[in-house]
């Protein structure tokens, strides 16, 4: 054989075990993914119930559900040649950054509005699909905060540095601005089903906007101040099912009740940095029997009064365990009433339910929430007010 045939012939031959070595690197890869999955230990935590308020041996009003730490806690699993890719480019990281604004609709879909990441996560249990809104290209997302959803399924998100509110079509994937013209700082938003209007908070002026599908506007109400319908930087904003809405006043440390036309009917809360009382009232949500759900950010704790403001309970505490929290930020409220609460410095989404006397707490008959196994840290000791 000829020198010039020789170098052909291993050169093949080494073509052929370089070839030979990849398959078998992918085979073992193959193998070790496949024990981990049938063998792999999940992660513990506690049982859904096992931390309650008032704590036992009284009736549970408040339970803690799960912790939702990234798209795995909230069973949204890769699938198997998913795993097969990340193994070898490796895994894209998809956590929690600095949660706000969060919405659970009836479709199981969960929006959190990650303004620590510019971007806004959607986890869709049902599906198992998750996908990031503000990761395509040309997107405008710089800061969302607030997230809303109307009967149409159109979602609604406000990006407090663009100045700017934007519909996402979830069939299409595309984002486009709702609004005619920008405004100031634009944070908390919610949907009112009663008067079909999109209620807008913007932070610096001090005001509530309210516009229609198109992004015309319908009502304005507020101005700076302490008076009855004035606000001191107002941040987040709830609709309940007859119309009414909740503006959280931060720095007046009040939340006040509006009709939907903005005639003022109540407001609640002190300041103060002991239970009752708000120190730095951040989200605000109605769960279905009318009670007022708050998360104070230095209280870290999420306070609950009725429709009068009397308080009725207090759950959390500081902390990093489940139903701990660290400077929780927005609440969401759905028709089951699991409360979603932003915990904002833990880089997570808490989940609690609410007990009314009408549902006892038969944990056997709770529908789920997503398939995940819950995640979180040391068990949280909680803290109640009755």
């Amino acid at each position: 054989m000829s020198s010039s045939n020789f170098d052909k012939f291993r050169g093949r031959a080494d073509q052929r075990r370089g070839r030979g070595r990849l398959f078998s690197c992918l085979l073992i890869a193959l193998l070790f993914l496949t024990a981990c999955v049938r063998t792999g230990t999940p992660i513990t935590a506690e049982p859904p119930g096992s931390i309650q308020w008032p704590q036992v041996p009284f009736p549970a009003r408040i339970e803690w559900v799960k912790t939702i730490a990234d798209d795995q806690a909230a069973g949204i699993g890769k699938g198997f040649w998913k795993k097969v890719a990340d193994f070898f480019t490796g895994a894209e990281k998809r956590h929690i950054v600095r949660p706000h604004g969060v919405l659970f609709d009836d479709s199981e879909r969960l929006f959190i509005a990650d303004p620590g990441a510019g971007l806004v996560h959607c986890m869709e249990m049902k599906e198992g699909r998750y996908t990031l809104i503000g990761r395509e290209a040309g997107s405008s997302l710089r800061s969302p905060i607030g997230l809303a959803e109307d009967e149409l399924g159109r979602l609604y998100i406000s990006d407090s540095t663009t100045g700017m509110v934007y519909v996402y079509d979830l069939v299409r994937r595309s984002l486009r601005p709702l609004l005619r013209q920008k405004l100031q700082r634009p944070t908390g938003i919610a949907y009112s089903r009663v008067t079909k209007l999109l209620y807008i908070v913007d932070t610096t002026i001090a005001q509530v906007i309210a516009v229609d599908a198109t992004g015309e506007e319908r009502l304005r109400f507020g101005a700076p101040g302490e008076g009855m319908v004035q606000f001191n930087h107002p941040t987040d904003i709830a609709v309940d099912g007859r119309g009414r809405l909740y503006v959280t006043d931060p720095l007046n440390y009040r939340i006040k009740v509006f009709s939907s036309e903005g005639r003022l009917l109540n407001e609640l809360g002190a300041a103060g940095d002991t239970l009752g009382s708000l120190n730095k009232p951040k989200g605000v949500a109605v769960d279905s029997d009318g009670h007022i759900y708050v998360s104070d950010a230095l209280l870290d704790a999420v306070q609950m009064f009725d429709g009068s403001g009397r308080l009725l309970l207090s759950f959390g505490m500081t902390g990093t365990g489940n139903g701990q929290f660290w400077m929780p930020s927005g609440i969401y409220i759905d028709r089951r009433d699991y409360i979603f609460v932003a915990d904002t410095y833990n880089r997570r989404v808490q989940v609690f339910r609410y007990l009314s006397d009408a549902r006892p707490a038969d944990r056997k008959t709770l529908p789920p929430i997503g398939k995940g196994v819950p995640n979180g840290g040391p068990k949280g000791q909680g803290g109640i007010s009755q």
